[in-house]
């Protein structure tokens, strides 16, 4: 028999060891090889554990379940989501989540989203493949009308704005996200985007031109954004070792 990883991410050790006994008793098919109690020990874990399928708790203090899952842009997982309250549940779909189950946990509810889990991994359709190949690369954007799931090959580039970022998409597409621009740079791929300025972070593979006189990149989108003179030789030698082709 096939067995699947888990991990168990959850701030109420009463909670986990429920969760815990559940899979050992009832679930054959699942291997608990960990748990932690935030959000941070869980980023952590699932690096080290690499699990087939995470069971995380959304309202944890200090970082949520969604939070967590923002600053992880090549999940390769699957996520049930555990919660108290119900009012969840579309924000967990749109997430990405394979279920959403609610506290205290159903045994039929937990066995039926374990079989949503062995289907995804034993699913292989060209359309399955292409869709969890996409899951990869999304990025989860918090604003004042709630948020957006961003693919972030399709930023061209970040605009620091306060305790705002203005995330400049493909299409012309702009979203004001309530989020650092560092937190921005902690989650995006670093072979992907350079901050350039304190004020700016680029997506390399949208840069048309680069100028040492000039002192600045022109993207696809024709916009000029200046690079730092502390930054210029490091992104130089960045741009080279990318070799990105301008689009």
């Amino acid at each position: 028999m096939q067995k699947y990883r888990a991990l168990i991410i959850d701030d109420e050790e009463d909670s986990r060891n429920n969760t815990k006994s559940m899979l050992e008793n009832y679930c054959p098919e699942i291997e608990v090889v960990g748990e932690a109690g935030n959000g941070m020990e869980g980023k952590v874990k699932i690096q080290e554990l690499k699990p087939h399928v995470v069971f995380l708790d959304i309202n944890m203090p200090g970082m949520t379940g969604f939070q967590m899952l923002e600053g992880i842009y090549n999940r390769d997982f699957c996520v049930i989501f555990l919660t108290a309250y119900s009012e969840h549940g579309i924000t967990a779909v749109k997430a990405g989540a394979t279920d959403y189950l609610l506290k205290p946990l159903m045994l039929s509810e937990l066995q039926g989203a374990i079989r949503k889990v062995i289907q995804h991994y034993e699913s292989t359709g060209k359309t399955n493949g292409a869709k969890a190949e996409q899951d990869k690369n999304l990025v989860l954007i918090n604003h004042s009308k709630g948020f957006t799931l961003v693919d972030y090959k399709d930023i061209i580039w970040l605009e620091a704005s306060d305790n705002y970022t203005n995330l400049f998409l493909v299409g012309g597409k702009k979203i004001v996200a309530s989020k650092t621009l560092k937190e921005f740079e902690m989650i995006l791929p670093d072979t992907m985007f350079f901050r350039i300025h304190r004020s700016a972070l680029i997506n390399v593979a949208f840069v048309k031109e680069y100028s040492h006189n000039e002192g600045g990149v022109i993207l696809s989108d024709g916009t000029h954004v200046t690079v730092s003179k502390a930054r210029i030789h490091e992104f130089a030698d960045f741009i080279k070792s990318k070799s990105v082709s301008p689009k």
